[in-house]
């Protein structure tokens, strides 16, 4: 009996790291399927992310793109000459050169939208990322009227699938799940 016992909790547990295994990886991503939208918000940062905003931008989802930076330090910021080359007409782009974090990203975001009189936007950053902006962006704009949809860009960096195989894949998922734990303590 206690034999059969043993057996079944670690059946049990196995299974239960499988599942973590498994999920650990595809929860950091929330991709909704895209929709009209009044402007796209594009996270800079990540390789994919311009690309994927310049794209629905293309196929009609929005005519208006803000282009916010994700950190103080020039690290990743997408320079608003690369979204001009890539399509965009340089009347369609809203600037933000605030934003020293996610948080500060949807302050910043709202603020802009809230001035224009927008009240929908496609939120565009890096697979990876997107838990996190979505958590953020939710409660920033939690009594705005905004409506949001995320849209993840795919990133060479980050497989959520695979997320163990390569060690780049390890640290963005471990990164983010710090991130995440500390914006929701903080925010």
């Amino acid at each position: 009996m206690v034999k059969k016992i043993i057996v079944i909790v670690l059946v049990t547990i196995l299974m239960a790291a499988a599942i973590f295994f498994y999920l650990f990886g595809r929860f950091l991503v929330v991709n909704e399927a895209p929709r009209k939208a009044d402007v796209i918000i594009l996270l800079s940062g990540d390789v994919g992310r311009m690309e994927k905003a310049v794209q629905l931008m293309q196929e009609g989802y929005a005519d208006r793109i803000i282009v916010t930076r994700t950190d103080g330090h020039g690290y990743g910021e997408i320079r608003l000459n690369s979204v001009i080359q890539a399509g965009v007409p340089s009347s369609a782009i809203i600037p933000e050169y605030q934003a020293t974090s996610t948080y500060t990203n949807a302050v910043y975001s709202e603020q802009l939208m809230k001035e224009r009189g927008f009240h929908s936007a496609l939120v565009v950053s890096s697979t990876y990322h997107m838990r996190r902006v979505s958590y953020t962006f939710n409660k920033v704009y939690r009594h705005s009227g905004i409506t949001l949809t995320y849209v993840a860009a795919p990133s060479l960096n980050f497989d959520p699938v695979y997320w163990w195989r390569e060690k780049t894949y390890v640290h963005y998922a471990l990164s983010e799940y710090i991130k995440l734990f500390g914006y929701m303590i903080k925010y």
